[in-house]
């Protein structure tokens, strides 16, 4: 399932995460990397079939499942033209009118909230064929997601876990500083001590991060078996979905009380860190921000409109 706790990095990571849901919908950030505007269209228009790989990497698709998946993301992609992208434009104009002001932690908070409940929306969309996906797969595709979620978790231990806390401040201050300076342009020494005491002084644990994590990917193997025991017989479906709603609750809303307080806390932390980056920002700066975001939403102008 998707994780959470980057999606709350910052106001910016938040404005990555619509062009790339935008691009692919389901947390493929990781797969496909955007930069620039001509990419997002390109990546966009071709997003059913990196969707598509991306799903049979993990559940190696078969014979039926291949067509089925394949037509869920044709129609997919349509109905989010119709009615995602017009909320990324919306939620772009609204950034457009923060940009060139001082902005609150609150605000930004706002903005990653929306962004949130528009990602459920496509998840919501997708429920009727992930329920009927789900209660195809055999014993071998359920390893085989097992397979994938130990190969990622090997890469997430790597990047978060293994280094020593300064070389893990030191990754995450590189990944924030080139973040921020693709909107922004160069940092000022001023602004990058002002990220560097943002991230050492954070609660960030990768430890309890990475315990939520393995937590989310039980829970979604629980319940692919659960669908899958059940078989794909139509008065089966209902309850499938019911099955898959519960999965996406528990991956936003954690059942485990110490880490939902740890990501709340970490959330306010990311909002209000972002909000002073920000309002130490020069006119400049925030002036280059304001294009890039009128870029974005004629990008996704462009993409409504298109078959």
């Amino acid at each position: 399932m998707i994780t959470t706790s980057k999606a709350f990095m910052s106001f910016i990571l938040i404005l990555r995460r619509i062009i790339r849901h935008a691009s692919v919908w389901l947390a493929l950030a990781t797969f496909v990397g955007l930069s620039g505007c001509s990419t997002i269209k390109l990546v966009y228009n071709n997003s059913d079939d990196l969707v598509y790989w991306w799903l049979d990497s993990y559940a190696d698709l078969q014979d039926g499942q291949k067509q089925l998946t394949r037509d869920a993301l044709t129609e997919l992609q349509r109905w989010h033209r119709q009615q995602q992208l017009p909320e990324y434009v919306a939620l772009l104009k609204r950034m457009q009118a923060m940009a060139l002001n001082d902005i609150t932690p609150a605000q930004v908070c706002a903005v990653t909230e929306d962004m949130k409940g528009s990602f459920i929306r496509v998840l919501r969309h997708m429920e009727p064929t992930s329920a009927q996906l789900s209660s195809q797969l055999n014993a071998d595709q359920l390893r085989s997601v097992r397979k994938r979620f130990d190969k990622t978790n090997k890469t997430w231990k790597e990047d978060w876990l293994d280094p020593n806390a300064e070389d893990r401040l030191r990754y995450r201050t590189k990944q924030a500083t080139n973040r921020l300076e693709d909107f922004y342009g160069r940092l000022e020494k001023s602004q990058r001590e002002t990220l560097q005491q943002w991230l050492s002084s954070s609660i960030f644990d990768p430890a309890l991060s990475y315990a939520e994590r393995e937590r989310r990917q039980a829970d979604t193997l629980q319940t692919l078996q659960r669908i899958a025991q059940e078989g794909n017989a139509p008065s089966k479906q209902e309850q499938a979905q019911s099955w898959l709603r519960g999965l996406v609750d528990r991956s936003f809303n954690s059942p485990n009380e110490r880490y939902r307080a740890y990501n709340l806390e970490l959330w306010s932390e990311n909002c209000a860190g972002f909000a002073k980056l920000h309002n130490s920002t020069t006119p400049a700066q925030r002036q280059r921000m304001l294009e890039a975001l009128r870029g974005y939403e004629q990008d996704f102008r462009t993409l409504m409109t298109q078959k």
